[in-house]
């Protein structure tokens, strides 16, 4: 859960690629995608990424993380 000073810092917050939501960096995982043919970290909030969803070209292991 996100403090409240986390909640506050308009600077810690980051934009899911998955629902395009703003969520605090706490709540957020980055996994790597594919675009154009090279490597890029989409930020995605822990429920989307609990969910299942990956960003296009992932290739690696997400353990669920409680959200």
């Amino acid at each position: 859960m996100p403090s409240d000073k986390a909640k506050a810092n308009k600077a810690l917050t980051a934009t899911c690629a998955a629902c395009n939501k703003p969520v605090s960096t706490e709540s957020a995982v980055a996994l790597t995608g594919v675009e154009d043919g090279r490597h890029k970290q989409y930020v995605v909030c822990v429920t989307c990424a609990n969910g299942g969803w990956r960003p296009p070209g992932f290739v690696g292991v997400y353990a669920v993380r409680p959200g």
